[in-house]
Parts: C-alpha cells; sequence; structure tokens
C-alpha cells in the first residue's frame, strides 16, 4: 500500500523500478532448441499497471464510443457482427444505396505515436497525473534477456496496451462524427440508427458505412488520410475492401479510384465470422432462411 500512496504523491521511481528480467527455463533436459525453453517474466510493475487498467475500465465505456466492442467491460464483442449482418442484409433486401469500407490497418499497435495517445488522453478528460504515468508503462520500461548470466536490454510492451488502442482507436469515430455533424459525410439506415450508422470498431478490425455519394466518399478518404498521419496507424489501402449497394454498384470504379482499394466478395469476415446478406448456415454457405432484423431493437446503443 505505501507503494500505491508514493505513486499517487508522485515520488515512486517508476522509471527505475519498470524493468524486468526475462529467464530461459529448460523443458526438458540437455535442451538444446529455443523450443525446448519456457520463457518467464516477472516484471516489477505488474501490480500498477493491473491497478491502472482495473480503474481504466470504470472510466473507459464513459469515454470510447459504443462502435468500439473490443475489450470493453460491458459490451458484446458480437454486438458489430450483429449490427454489420443486419445492415448488410437491409441493404441488400430493400435495394438500398451505401457502400461498406473494409479496412486493413499494418501492424497497428506497433504504429502508434504516442504523442498522439496522449493528446486524446488530454481531449476526454484525464489529468496530467494519468497521462504521465501511461507515459511511464507504456515507454519508460524495460525488459533484460537473461542469457548465459549475460542480460541484455530490448523496450518492452504494457498490459495497459489493449484499451490505450480503444482510446487511440475512438479518435477515427470522433473525427467521423464530427464530420458527419458538419454535414461532409452521411452514414447509411438513418431511419433505423440516429444520425445513421457510419461506423465499427473491433480494436483495428474497423467497418466504415458511407451513403452513396462520390463527394462524401472523398471527404471519407481525407478523414482516414488526416487520422493516419495524426495517429501513426497505417492504412493499406491496397488491401481494404471496398462493397456498394444500390445505385453505387455503378459507380464501384470510381470508388476503387477514390479510397485505392480492392472489390470486396461476399462471404466476408468480420473478426473470424462470415457475413453475407443472407443467413449463413454453420459451415459459411448460404441459407435459405431469412434473417429477422434486430437495429431497430438495438437503436438506443448504435447511434453512430
Amino acid at each position: 500500500m505505501c507503494m500505491f500512496g508514493d505513486l499517487s504523491k508522485g515520488e515512486l521511481p517508476l522509471f527505475s523500478l519498470n524493468f524486468g528480467v526475462i529467464t530461459l527455463i529448460p523443458k526438458v533436459q540437455e535442451a538444446n532448441l529455443i523450443q525446448q525453453y519456457q520463457p518467464i517474466c516477472l516484471l516489477n510493475l505488474q501490480n500498477l499497471t493491473k491497478v491502472a487498467t482495473l480503474r481504466l475500465n470504470v472510466v473507459a465505456d464513459h469515454v470510447i464510443n459504443p462502435s468500439q466492442t473490443a475489450f470493453m467491460k460491458g459490451r458484446n464483442i458480437l454486438e458489430g457482427v450483429v449490427i454489420l449482418h443486419e445492415t448488410v442484409h437491409e441493404l441488400h433486401k430493400k435495394k438500398l444505396d451505401g457502400v461498406i469500407f473494409k479496412i486493413d490497418f499494418e501492424k497497428a499497435y506497433d504504429k502508434v505515436k504516442w504523442p498522439f495517445l496522449y493528446q486524446a488522453l488530454r481531449m476526454k478528460g484525464f489529468s496530467p497525473k494519468w497521462i504521465k504515468w501511461v507515459e511511464t508503462f507504456i515507454s519508460g520500461g524495460s525488459v533484460a534477456v537473461n542469457v548465459n548470466e549475460e542480460i541484455g536490454r530490448l523496450q518492452q510492451g504494457d498490459p495497459l496496451s489493449p484499451l490505450l488502442f480503444n482510446i487511440v482507436a475512438d479518435m477515427l469515430t470522433v473525427l467521423i462524427k464530427r464530420a458527419n455533424m458538419d454535414g461532409q459525410i452521411r452514414g447509411i439506415v438513418l431511419y433505423l440508427v440516429d444520425g445513421g450508422l457510419s461506423i465499427l470498431q473491433y480494436a483495428d478490425d474497423t467497418i466504415i458505412f458511407m451513403d452513396h455519394d462520390l463527394e462524401m466518399a472523398r471527404n471519407m478518404k481525407l478523414i482516414l488520410c488526416a487520422f493516419q498521419q495524426l495517429s501513426g496507424l497505417k492504412i493499406n489501402f491496397s488491401k481494404s475492401e471496398i462493397y456498394c449497394f444500390g445505385n453505387a454498384q455503378n459507380h464501384l470504379d470510381q470508388y476503387m479510384e477514390i479510397f485505392g482499394c480492392k472489390i470486396g466478395e461476399f462471404h466476408f469476415s468480420y473478426i473470424g465470422i462470415p457475413i453475407h446478406f443472407k443467413k449463413l448456415s454453420a459451415d459459411g454457405k448460404k441459407s435459405k432462411n431469412g434473417s429477422r432484423n434486430v437495429l431497430a431493437a438495438g437503436k438506443a446503443n448504435i447511434s453512430l
């Protein structure tokens, strides 16, 4: 408890404590292959980062938009899957105009610019003291590898990373919501979702929804480019996929040119689950049965 008191008063030397040693323990006698060793590491700040994660979980639901479902207490990871499937079904069944853009991020967490994270924390109301703790946890520590009793140092990650990454990724949602309010872009199924459905996220698995409008699509491309420049999260546009519905299908080549992406094909996977405009059986094949619509039932929870 004294350690937590010193941390709160700013008297705990976090930088010198944020250090661990990885030791390779042989799993068999006379081990001579790396696969025959088990790495063991105990970090000095493990208890502190665990407490920090628990405290962040308390407020995460209030500072991260409902579009994000990964690592969020009280949110079901399948919510986004259901919303995506029902939206695709709605667009196809009613022959509505719309565009779905499935984004591919490159090595997401490794690319985050820490100053952007700190600014995001400030914008969401975190105190300077908390931001300083986060900075020390994620960038001030190191790990040593014990090899033949000789120790070499490497930079390490941090257990807080999933929630911190959510805060970074949530800034894309913030940018899209502001652009939506300014009339620069427009979501889809406005009659089911207040303001229209514009984005779904599961960590870095991101789906963008747009009404059929080429000029607004160009605005969306500018938003995505600005976000990757600010955050450091690089978007692989060439590996991203676009799906067009209704009249948007007649302009598929133009959408591909705007985003520099490829045409997506049904079915596709979202967090490992197949998505199609028709109901799928357990083996991922199309079923003859329809699918009931749950968007209206969940309207209050997906105002994105």
